[in-house]
């Protein structure tokens, strides 16, 4: 099982942008995720195609399961 961090954001144009980090601790906490979010807008470290990102809008982990079939 798969476990990604998507924290979004909104840019200068209101729109919404997600950055995704794959395979998150199980331990992540909401301040660490806050932080690190802070730490983006304040820093300025990524751009979207509708500008900087500029607000904070929500987080969540989604845990993702694989099964392979037999399909050969």
């Amino acid at each position: 099982m798969s476990k990604t961090l998507v924290m979004n954001f909104l840019n200068e144009e209101g729109k919404k942008t997600a950055i995704r980090v794959s395979n998150v601790r199980e331990d992540v906490t909401d301040l660490e995720v806050k932080t690190a979010m802070d730490l983006i807008i304040s820093k300025n470290i990524f751009t979207s195609t509708g500008g900087d990102l500029k607000v904070k809008d929500s987080a969540e982990i989604v845990d993702k399961s694989t099964t392979d079939l037999q399909v050969k």
